[in-house]
């Protein structure tokens, strides 16, 4: 017993340590937030098998379709340990933005068919081209009163459009990166994204992020909210 006492504070500081080797490896002013949306597509394994490689988690913002067209793939997702939204299920502007309704109605049939497919609802959404300028503030409320949490992004390096090279993807990502506080990157499941992943994690690791989920407890970052008739107000 006398020996053990004199290991005692030896043990303890050694569980400081670490404690503190475990809070600098997770220092929240070094998370980013990976998102994937327009998914699950034959693109997806090879992107969970590139986040494998990181150990790094994604929040997937899936179509309603897609769902219903790739059960496995959303299975796998979720079995990886990454988190899933949903995207609505049109993915058509003049469409999801023509009526106040119309947001809620199709995050709630893709939330049925969420629901079908792995046996549980999600509240995370993002509708599609962000919120603002797009969504009405009728909408905006809808959606919250429903009791959903509308994520845009923060980092865009606009990859939705066309195939850029992975030289301009990396000059936006580095552009939106300065002075932001809480990087949520957009990316899509897509070939041409697959294609620079693994070089988009080497970059955003070897500047010392780690990779976070979006979830359910979290406040959500939207565009009415920094930029449109949502800012500010708290309703």
């Amino acid at each position: 017993m006398i020996e053990l006492k004199k290991f005692i504070p030896l043990l303890l500081l050694a569980v400081l340590l670490l404690s503190h080797a475990v809070f600098a490896a997770t220092d929240s002013s070094k998370l980013l937030y990976l998102t994937f949306d327009d998914g699950p597509t034959h693109n997806t394994p090879a992107i969970l098998d590139i986040l494998k490689k990181y150990n790094a988690k994604a929040t997937f913002f899936v179509l309603e379709g897609r769902i219903t067209e790739n059960p496995d793939l959303l299975k796998r997702i979720i079995a990886e340990g990454h988190h899933v939204g949903l995207h609505g299920v049109s993915h058509d502007v003049n469409k999801i933005y023509s009526a106040p309704s119309i947001p809620l109605e199709e995050m709630n049939k893709a939330n049925e068919t969420l629901y079908n497919t792995i046996g549980f609802k999600t509240k995370l959404i993002r509708t599609p081209y962000g919120s603002y300028p797009y969504m009405s503030l009728e909408q905006y409320k809808i959606l919250k009163a429903a009791n959903y949490k509308l994520w845009d992004w923060t980092v865009d390096p606009r990859d939705g459009v066309g195939t850029p090279s992975i030289d301009t993807m990396l000059k936006h990502i580095e552009k939106d990166l300065k002075g932001n506080e809480k990087p949520i990157i957009l990316l899509h499941d897509k070939k041409s994204t697959v294609n620079n992943l693994d070089t988009i994690l080497n970059y955003l690791s070897s500047r010392g992020y780690s990779f976070a989920l979006i979830d359910e407890s979290m406040d959500s970052v939207n565009f009415m909210e920094l930029y449109g008739p949502a800012k500010n107000k708290s309703s």
